[in-house]
């Protein structure tokens, strides 16, 4: 019987140290859109650099759980979301105004660090070029974002990006079209930049489910330290 309670405790506290540990790592954080649509987020670590996580369409802030840990581990402060109508948010889905739920996570992480920079997976890379055209940004990473989807348009901000950019896709995602996306980018795009593109199709987030992990991993924060 003691045995069995031993057993019972190991099994209780084995499910109970990684909540415990992320809830250490992590601040729940709430805040609005620039068009006042309540969002909820979560802030990773701390420093004087902030990195602002932005999901896929058919994902959500969790996506981005796992790098926002090596981010905080890293020194930066990393914030992730959830765009409006997904997860923790409020309001309705509508994809059109992402940007503006980007701007509200900047304008909320803004008197917290000293630099920003902005990085979204598929929508959320134009969203993200979007506001770094609107806002003082040290840099951006389209990670398999397209040029637009439904409603959000990128196509003109992009010739206005004049902060550092990053831009990287498969070369066979969505049979080639964010690959024909990203060099889109990295032409059109005004200040220094890179163009990164991995073989195969794994598309946004999913990259850090590939082969090509480590290498997308140590792309992002060698730009977030040279940039």
């Amino acid at each position: 019987m003691k045995r069995f309670a031993r057993v019972v405790i190991l099994i209780l506290f084995g499910c109970f140290v990684p909540f415990y540990s992320f809830a250490q790592q992590t601040t729940a954080v709430s805040f609005s859109s620039t068009d006042g649509v309540p969002l909820s987020g979560h802030v990773f670590g701390t420093g004087k650099t902030g990195v602002i996580l932005s999901h896929m369409y058919p994902t959500d802030q969790k996506s981005w759980f796992g790098f926002a840990k090596l981010l905080a581990g890293e020194g930066f402060i990393a914030m992730t979301f959830d765009f409006r109508g997904y997860g923790e948010s409020g309001g309705s889905k509508d994809i059109s105004k992402l940007d503006r739920d980007v701007e509200g996570a900047y304008l909320y992480l803004k008197p917290k660090a000293d630099k920003i920079f902005l990085i979204g997976a598929s929508m959320g890379g134009p969203a993200s070029i979007i506001v770094a055209t609107r806002q003082p940004t040290a840099g951006v990473v389209s990670l398999g974002g397209p040029m637009s989807f439904k409603g959000l348009d990128a196509e003109k901000a992009i010739a206005r990006l004049k902060s550092p950019g990053l831009f990287i896709s498969s070369e066979e995602d969505g049979k080639g079209r964010f690959a024909a996306a990203a060099r889109s980018f990295y032409q059109q795009a005004q200040g220094k930049k890179e163009l990164i593109i991995f073989p195969g199709g794994a598309h946004g987030t999913r990259l850090f489910d590939s082969p090509h992990k480590e290498q997308v991993e140590k792309k992002i924060l060698e730009f977030l330290r040279g940039s």
